[in-house]
């Protein structure tokens, strides 16, 4: 064989040209089978009239497992709103409490102001000077009835009696 030169360019045709090992597909036949082709018929099967068997023991277990849920489902939807409940109405106690400080804090002002009002010398000193008010002599004070003695522990209870001249600053006379 006469030498070949080769340039750069043939030896990158060469490596492409060289012969690449065999890899066995999956769906080539091994050293010595036959392989059968694919061959896909349509066949038309009707299962309308087919009724599937009830298996009770499942159906019984799918409906219990049903049941559990709802129930555990249920007994988390009424912890959670017996917490709700429960917040709400520590908020509404928290509300509450603040209003019964400010209407105390309000009460005892009006105590304070009735104390004031009520007080034995302004009412006379108001009296005086606004009124024209003074103090009543010996002779205006009238008496429109004697005042009635203590009851003896002694003497039967009198559960009620009859006055016929009221304002009369006499007692009425009993039987």
């Amino acid at each position: 064989m006469p030498p070949v030169h080769t340039s750069k360019k043939d030896m990158a045709t060469i490596a492409i040209e060289l012969p690449k090992p065999r890899r066995r597909s999956i769906k080539s036949p091994v050293a010595g089978r036959a392989t059968l082709p694919d061959i896909y018929f349509h066949k038309h099967i009707d299962n309308s009239r087919l009724r599937r068997e009830i298996d009770v023991e499942r159906r019984r277990e799918y409906i219990g497992l049903v049941g559990l849920g709802v129930l555990v489902f249920s007994f988390v939807l009424l912890l959670a709103w017996q917490h709700f409940n429960c917040v709400r109405h520590g908020y509404q106690i928290e509300q509450l409490k603040g209003e019964y400080a400010a209407l105390e804090v309000q009460n005892h002002q009006y105590r304070l102001e009735q104390a004031a009002l009520a007080d034995p010398k302004r009412i006379d000193t108001l009296a005086r000077t606004k009124l024209g008010m003074v103090t009543p002599g010996p002779g205006q004070l009238i008496q429109l009835g004697r005042p009635e003695p203590a009851p003896n522990a002694l003497d039967a209870p009198v559960l009620a009696r009859n006055f016929s001249s009221v304002g009369s600053g006499e007692l009425p006379h009993e039987p």
